[in-house]
């Protein structure tokens, strides 16, 4: 018998990817294209998913991950899924795709907003743990609104993850992680919540079954096969939410936290039960696991503000010099030639969340001093990195005075772990032992595993994680005086953050990201350390 393979496909904020492991959880070949999301026309905040370029860009990277791996598609025992949450696709009853859009379509604002006004907000995140500002019920109002013709004849719906799903297989079907991220579900059900669609006026009927993850939902059919490479037939797994699959990937249970930095940056603990958070600020979710959930604190594009910088100022130098440098290895390397503080220069990207009334600052530098012989290009790396550590600070403290516990060692993967300097800023800052897995791309991982016990090659998910898991590849210890410094370094990045979303608020600058449906004009302050 031929060593049996499975495939994770993922659809990220910002790429999508597919890559093929063996039983082992070795990476044997994997593909990956950047995309980006339309804007909308005359629609402010309005970014659609296109799902015609993007499902061909899929099957691409599908196909370049078997000849990568040097695999026949036979080689491949099943496929599972992943992708960001919140995003979502609509179907006609012949299952064409009429509307598509990403996770940060902001179109439906004044949804938001209305139904914030009638109470239905507080209603969704009591029963569903999230707010109105990135989910389904606003953005389905916002259709039923503006496209009424397309919204009659919406037959199913989908996350992304299952979107990629049902192209492959023609079935339609979600799970509990990705599906609770479009806060219509009933979070200790695990299921769709019919007094949620009542609240919000709309019709369960376009939702479409749900499953746990890591059961086949289908196979692969003839149409699909000749488009992506796989072999027709080939079993389907249900996935999950990358956030999710990144704990699953790391065997994270109830009662350990840990940091996924990606485009954005999570900082979640696991629960056994659903722990929403009376004051609104983290969210609540399934976890791929049942009668687990997830309680995250998110860092708005945190790890995507480092990709900026590196777009924005690295790369132009390096080509304009002709170096064949990567341009991370150059923001490491002036990054920790820099002390903490950054030489006096604060960033701010993001603000703590606080899911019913999140303010965003514009992004900024603050503090530089023209008479420093400081490399400007290094404070600005630095600060960024710092920012992103004081936002996950912030977030840990709030979920573990949520969760009654204190999280002596986190566990940071995602891309912004790759490094040496960020994974220790995040450490002196928090005060915490930080592990870094050998594996930093967990949530493909997680996908992975999944595919593997739908297939029967695992009887379950620690089985699976037993054989395929990824060990600890550094342990990084915070430095005390670095610690000690950071306090109050950590409170002036609180000021500017709270000053810069002022600024936006009264509209001297635009934000980041403006917030619907918040409940007042109030920015909630950010707690000191």
């Amino acid at each position: 018998m031929p060593e049996r393979h499975v495939m994770a496909i993922d659809a990220g904020t910002g790429s999508g990817r597919a890559i093929i492991y063996d039983l082992t959880g070795t990476v044997i070949g994997t593909a990956q294209k950047e995309w980006t999301h339309s804007v909308v026309e005359g629609v402010p905040g309005a970014l659609d998913f296109a799902t015609q370029a993007n499902g061909e860009l899929i099957d691409r990277v599908i196909a370049g991950a078997i000849a990568d791996a040097k695999l026949t598609a036979e080689d491949i025992a099943a496929v599972s899924t992943t992708s960001m949450r919140e995003g979502f696709v609509l179907y006609d009853e012949a299952g064409e795709v009429l509307w598509a859009c990403p996770n940060i379509d902001g179109r439906a604002r004044e949804q938001a907003e209305k139904l914030t006004a009638a109470g239905v907000s507080d209603e969704v995140f009591r029963i569903g743990g999230d707010w109105v500002s990135l989910t389904a019920p606003a953005r389905l109002l916002w259709i039923k609104e503006h496209l009424p013709e397309l919204f009659a004849k919406a037959c199913h719906m989908g996350m992304l993850s299952d979107w990629m799903a049902t192209r492959l297989t023609g079935t339609y079907c979600t799970e509990p992680s990705a599906g609770s991220s479009s806060a219509l579900f009933n979070l200790e059900a695990r299921d769709w919540c019919d007094t949620l669609f009542e609240a919000t006026g709309l019709d369960r009927a376009i939702e479409p079954p749900v499953v746990e993850s890591g059961e086949i939902v289908g196979r692969v059919t003839e149409v699909a096969a000749k488009r992506s490479g796989l072999a027709a037939g080939t079993p389907v797994v249900a996935g999950g939410a990358d956030t999710q699959l990144a704990l699953l990937g790391l065997g994270r249970t109830a009662g350990q936290a840990t940091l996924v930095g990606g485009s954005f940056w999570q900082m979640t603990v696991l629960t056994e039960r659903p722990l929403i958070d009376p004051d609104r600020a983290p969210r609540t979710l399934c976890h791929a696991r049942p009668e687990e959930w997830m309680t995250e604190g998110i860092g708005f594009l945190t790890g995507f503000a480092l990709r900026w910088v590196r777009d924005a100022y690295f790369e132009p130098i390096l080509k304009a010099t002709g170096s064949d440098l990567d341009a991370f290895d150059l923001i490491e390397k002036l990054a920790s030639e820099q002390p903490p503080g950054a030489g006096g220069v604060v960033a701010t990207t993001a603000a703590p969340m606080q899911s019913d009334n999140w303010h965003q600052p514009p992004l900024s530098f603050l503090g530089f001093d023209l008479n420093s012989p400081d490399p400007a290009l290094g404070q600005v790396a630095r600060a960024v990195m710092e920012a992103g550590a004081f936002l996950s600070h912030a977030h840990l403290r709030r979920l573990e005075a949520l969760s009654g516990k204190t999280y002596d060692t986190l566990q940071f993967t995602g891309g912004s772990a790759q490094g040496t300097i960020w994974p220790q800023i995040v450490a002196d800052v928090t005060g915490r032992i930080i592990e870094i897995p050998v594996v930093k791309e967990t949530t493909a991982l997680g996908c992975a595993m999944l595919a593997a016990v739908g297939a029967g090659l695992f009887a379950s998910t620690d089985e699976a994680f037993g054989a395929m898991a990824s060990p600890i590849e550094r342990t990084i210890t915070p430095n005390p005086e670095n610690t000690a410094r950071y306090r109050d370094i950590e409170n002036r990045w609180a000021e500017a953050t709270m000053g810069t979303s002022a600024m936006a608020e009264c509209g001297l600058f635009e934000p980041i990201w403006r917030p619907a449906g918040a409940r007042s004009n109030t920015m909630t302050p950010i707690q000191k350390v």
